[in-house]
């Protein structure tokens, strides 16, 4: 029954037919474009309302672990990410795709990932906002090298990433230091959950042409975004595993130099730039959506045993 409970959740749900309503019924796609702009700035501003009212107002204890987490999510993850494109990808929109997505702060759901799985909140708190305050320069630095020089409107996507990234948090803040978020604290899943619905099924909708021309490197995208999503966890555990690093520690690493804001960067894609720099977006969310729900499963499995 537990089992059950767990895979029929409203968030696998909701997320499951986002991509199926998106593949069998694009219609809506012109309406929902429109509305993945507001979707994705009320998640990335609802999101960091989890990090407590004061938390950097001791920004000594908390730098090492903000560097931490660009370490995890730019130098180690994002250059994989890239460097695999280079290396394997020959078209240009889908090598695009791959820097988007390594150009992009970590995943939303990272701190209630690691709440579940018991790593150091304070840690985990501590490198999510670093990566999103590194997300800031760094970002906007890989778009100058990869997208200046392509026909894309670099300009554009530096403005709208800068308006979902920067305004948000800086809203996000305000409205706990005001105890506004009080107000949303009951509705945040169901807000989240569909504001996702959104972004997905736009994603899917969009990419839906792509499955009736497909190519050879959609095929790499795949086994590449599957390559990292599984087997960077397993490293990163063993690394953290042979400098002795406690469990509740290891958790926030892993899960930072692991998950990426796809529907951020799948958002910014469909909204800016032709479909193919958006389907390696929609891979990878797959791939860490399937990651996430299989170490949520075993750690419920471990619990009940």
């Amino acid at each position: 029954m537990e089992t059950l409970k767990f895979i029929f959740s409203r968030s696998n749900i909701l997320f499951a037919l986002s991509l199926l309503i998106g593949f069998f019924f694009p219609q809506a796609a012109s309406i929902s474009v429109l509305l993945i702009l507001p979707a994705l700035m009320l998640i990335m501003t609802i999101t960091p309302l989890k990090i407590p009212r004061g938390f950097f107002r001791r920004p000594k204890k908390l730098i090492v672990w903000a560097i931490y987490g660009n370490l995890m999510s730019y130098l180690l993850l994002g250059n994989i990410i890239i460097f695999t494109g280079v290396f394997f990808l020959r078209e240009e929109a889908f090598l695009l795709g791959m820097v988007l997505i390594a150009a992009m702060p970590p995943a939303v759901n990272m701190l209630s990932l690691s709440k579940t799985l018991r790593g150091d909140s304070t840690n985990s708190i501590a490198g999510f906002a670093g990566a999103y305050l590194g997300a800031l320069v760094i970002a906007p630095l890989l778009g100058l090298v990869f997208f200046r020089y392509s026909q894309m409107d670099y300009w554009l996507v530096l403005m709208i990433f800068l308006a979902l990234v920067a305004l948000p948090l800086a809203l996000s803040r305000l409205a706990v230091e005001n105890d506004w978020d009080k107000i949303t604290e009951p509705y945040e899943g169901w807000i989240i959950d569909c504001c996702f619905f959104i972004v997905f099924y736009t994603i899917a909708a969009k990419c839906r042409p792509l499955l009736f021309d497909w190519s050879y490197d959609m095929t790499l995208i795949i086994i590449l975004a599957a390559a990292i999503v599984f087997g960077l966890p397993f490293a990163i555990n063993k690394t953290g595993r042979i400098f002795n690093r406690g469990k509740n520690k290891i958790t926030p690493m892993l899960l930072l130099g692991t998950l990426k804001n796809h529907g951020l960067a799948g958002g910014i894609a469909v909204v800016v730039f032709p479909a193919e720099i958006a389907f390696a977006a929609l891979v990878f969310a797959l791939m860490s959506f399937i990651f996430a729900n299989i170490v949520l499963y075993m750690k419920a499995r471990k619990s009940s045993a």
